[in-house]
C-alpha cells in the first residue's frame, strides 16, 4: 500500500472518529436536555406541600395519642386494656391500606390526601367529646356510660388509623408519580419522607405532653386546627399526579401481599423485621405511660422500679422525645454508612445496641423507687447509665434504614410485584406495633419496668436467629 492509500485509510478513520464522536456528543446533549426537561416538569413544591401534609398529619396523631394515653392512664389502672384501646389504630390501617394504595392509582393521589386530616379531625373530636362528657369515668365496674366511653374511643381511634392508611400509600405513590427519570431525587424524597414519619412521631411527644400540661383534654383542639391547616395544604398547593398504573402491574390487596411470604428472603427477614417492629411498637405506646402513672398506686403495684411510675407529663414526654431525637441522628448518620457495610453487619450492631439499652435501662430501674429518693451515688452512676442508653439508641437506630433497604434489594428481583411487596412491609409495621403494645402491655402489668425489659430481650434474640441466618445464607447480598 502506497503512502497515498494509508494517507486516505487514515483520513477516513479520522472522519469516522469525529463522526461518532459528534454523535456521542449529541446523544448526550440531547441526554441532558431531556433530563433538564424532566426536571423542569417535576413539581418541587407540590412535593415538598405533600412531605409537610405527611409530617403535619403524623405530629397531629402523636398528640392526640399521648393526649388520650393520659387520660387512659389516669383512670384505668390495667396497662393492657389502656395498649389495647390505643392500638386499634392499626385494626382500620392493617384492613385499608392496601386497598386504599389500590384505589390511588385509579382515582388519583389529592382525593385520598384531602380525604385523610378530614377524618383526623372527626377522630380528634370524638376523643374530645369522650373526654368531655366522661372527665372523671368509674373503670372499677362496667356499666353503659363506660361502654359509650370506650365506643367513642374506639370510633376515634379507628378513625386515626384511616387516617394513616389513606396517607401514606397515597403519598408515597406521589412522590413515585412525580420523581419518574429523577432517581436521586426519589431517593431524597422518600428520605425525607421517612424523616417526617419517625421525626412527626417521635418529636410530637414531647410537644404533646406540654399541650396536656398547659391545656388538658382541651388539647385536641390543637390536634384539629393542625388538621385544618392539613386540608388547606392540600387544597391549595399539591397538585394532582397523573401518572397511572397499569392494570396488568397493579397490586395492593391484603391477600397478594401474603402470598408473598412464600419467597424465601421475605420468608427467613420477617422474624427480625416483625420482632423489631414489635419492640417499636411497645416501646412507644407504654413508656411514657408507665413513667407516668400516678404515685402511690404505682408504688404499690411494683415497688421498688425507679421507672414505673412518679413522673410528671411534662418531663416524661421530654426524656423520650429527647431519645427520639438521638434516634433520629443516629439513622442519619447510618444512612452514610450503609453503603459501606453488609445489610446483616448493620442489623448485628443495632441489635448490641439493643442490648446495651435494655441492660442499661434494668440497671436503671433498680436505682431506687422515686428519682428525690436517689442518693448522690446513685444520681451518678444514673447518668453514666444514660450516656450508656444514649449509645445503644444510636447503634440501634442502623437497624430501620438497613431493614428498608433490604426490602428494596427483596423488591428489585421481583418485578411487577414491587408495589405488593411494599405492601407487605406497611402491613407487618402496623402488625409488630399492635403486638408489641398488647404482649408488652402484659408484661408491663406482671412486672412492671422489668415486664417490658424482659419481653425486649426476647424480641432481641428472635432477630438475632433470623439475621444471622440471613448472613450465613447470603440472602443480604440480593
Amino acid at each position: 500500500m502506497d503512502e497515498s492509500m494509508k494517507q486516505d485509510v487514515i483520513n477516513n478513520n479520522n472522519t469516522i472518529e469525529q463522526k461518532a464522536s459528534s454523535l456521542s456528543q449529541s446523544q448526550t446533549l440531547v441526554g441532558k436536555l431531556a433530563v433538564a426537561e424532566s426536571h423542569a416538569r417535576i413539581p418541587y413544591l407540590s412535593i415538598s406541600s405533600n412531605i409537610l401534609s405527611t409530617l403535619l398529619l403524623r405530629v397531629a396523631s402523636r398528640i392526640s395519642f399521648v393526649l388520650l394515653g393520659f387520660y387512659l392512664g389516669e383512670h384505668f389502672a390495667s396497662a393492657t386494656m389502656v395498649a389495647l384501646v390505643l392500638e386499634s389504630f392499626y385494626i382500620s390501617e392493617l384492613a385499608l391500606a392496601p386497598i386504599a394504595g389500590s384505589l390511588s392509582d385509579r382515582l388519583g393521589r389529592k382525593p385520598f390526601l384531602f380525604l385523610a386530616p378530614v377524618l383526623g379531625a372527626l377522630a380528634a373530636l370524638c376523643l374530645m367529646m369522650a373526654a368531655w362528657f366522661y372527665p372523671r369515668p368509674d373503670a372499677s365496674h362496667l356499666d353503659g356510660h363506660l361502654l359509650l366511653l370506650l365506643l367513642l374511643i374506639l370510633c376515634g381511634r379507628l378513625l386515626e388509623g384511616a387516617t394513616t392508611a389513606l396517607n401514606a400509600p397515597a403519598c408515597l405513590g406521589y412522590i413515585t408519580d412525580t420523581t419518574v427519570g429523577a432517581a436521586r431525587l426519589r431517593a431524597r424524597v422518600m428520605t425525607a419522607f421517612e424523616v417526617a414519619t419517625v421525626g412527626g412521631l417521635a418529636l410530637a411527644i414531647p410537644f404533646g405532653g406540654q399541650v396536656s400540661k398547659w391545656l388538658g383534654n382541651a388539647g385536641f383542639l390543637i390536634v384539629i386546627g393542625l388538621h385544618v391547616l392539613n386540608v388547606l395544604l392540600v387544597v391549595f398547593f399539591v397538585k394532582e399526579s397523573h401518572q397511572r398504573v397499569p392494570q396488568s402491574v397493579r397490586h395492593g390487596s391484603l391477600m397478594e401481599s401474603l402470598k408473598l411470604l412464600r419467597d424465601k428472603y421475605i420468608f427467613t427477614f420477617l422474624p427480625a423485621w416483625l420482632s423489631i417492629n414489635t419492640l417499636v411498637g411497645a416501646w412507644i405506646t407504654l413508656i411514657v405511660i408507665m413513667l407516668t402513672y400516678p404515685n402511690p398506686a404505682a408504688d404499690l403495684r411494683h415497688p421498688h422500679q425507679l421507672l414505673y411510675g412518679g413522673f410528671s407529663k411534662d418531663i416524661a414526654t421530654l426524656i423520650f422525645g429527647g431519645f427520639g431525637l438521638f434516634f433520629l441522628a443516629g439513622m442519619g448518620v447510618w444512612m452514610l454508612v450503609l453503603p459501606r457495610l453488609r445489610r446483616t453487619t448493620i442489623m448485628m450492631i443495632g441489635l448490641i445496641g439493643l442490648g446495651l439499652c435494655v441492660i442499661s435501662l434494668t440497671a436503671i430501674n433498680g436505682l431506687g423507687e422515686n428519682l428525690s429518693m436517689l442518693s448522690d451515688s446513685a444520681r451518678t452512676t444514673l447518668w453514666v447509665l444514660l450516656s450508656v442508653v444514649v449509645f445503644g439508641i444510636v447503634l440501634l437506630s442502623g437497624f430501620t434504614p438497613a431493614s428498608l433497604t433490604q426490602m428494596a434489594s427483596i423488591s428489585e428481583r421481583m418485578r411487577g410485584k414491587r408495589g405488593a411487596v411494599m405492601g407487605l412491609y406497611s402491613v407487618v409495621l402496623g402488625l409488630g406495633q399492635l403486638i408489641g403494645a398488647s404482649i408488652g402491655g402484659l408484661a408491663v402489668d406482671l412486672a412492671g419496668f422489668y415486664g417490658l425489659m424482659g419481653f425486649s430481650a426476647i424480641l432481641g434474640v428472635l432477630s438475632l436467629i433470623s439475621v444471622i441466618y440471613m448472613r450465613v445464607h447470603r440472602h443480604d447480598l440480593v
